[in-house]
């Protein structure tokens, strides 16, 4: 018996030390603050842009970057206000008020893990990455001038254990 009960207290054990740690990592990737490049940022938007953001035309790929960013932001902001709507309308369901509370859920933590994951591979050199994430696979597009076989394995490592996917349901596109 006392084998299993100090087991047990290695599970507990290991599991605590894994909270505290995971916690640590947030409130520490909490304090990184990304600042846009202004210079760049304000190139961009002296430019007279179509008000549709799909119609907008960047040769350069560190724009197609923030682009993404905006639209993603944009649509994001959209999804937020109508299920805040949903949520907040005594009119509702509860049953509809549940999943609309779960869906924001949702969506805060794959904000916050495209944020982990596109800060990490800045914080390793990559110039610049993007998070695709839906149903089970998850997509990361690295901006890199080559990416080798072991950068591809060392990301999907990476993008598998911050998304929850297994690695093989993880997919690394180069773009330069």
């Amino acid at each position: 018996m006392g084998k299993k009960k100090a087991w047990i207290l290695s599970i507990i054990l290991v599991a605590v030390v894994t909270y505290m740690f995971v916690n640590s990592l947030e409130k520490e990737m909490s304090r990184i603050e990304i600042v846009p490049d202004e210079a760049e940022l304000k190139a961009i938007l002296a430019e007279e842009l179509p008000d549709d953001p799909s119609r907008w035309e960047f040769d350069d790929p560190q724009s197609f970057f923030l682009e993404y960013r905006l639209e993603r932001d944009r649509v994001r902001g959209q999804e937020l206000e109508m299920l805040n709507e949903i949520i907040n309308n005594p009119q509702v369901g509860e049953e509809a008020r549940r999943e609309a509370e779960q869906q924001v859920l949702y969506l805060v933590e794959l904000m916050e893990k495209e944020l982990i994951i596109e800060n990490m591979l800045k914080a390793q050199g990559y110039k610049d990455a993007l998070l695709f994430s839906r149903k089970g696979v998850s997509t990361v597009m690295v901006q890199s001038e080559k990416l080798d076989e072991e950068d591809f394995l060392r990301i999907s490592e990476m993008v598998a254990a911050v998304t929850g996917t297994s690695r093989e349901q993880v997919q690394v596109i180069q773009q330069n």
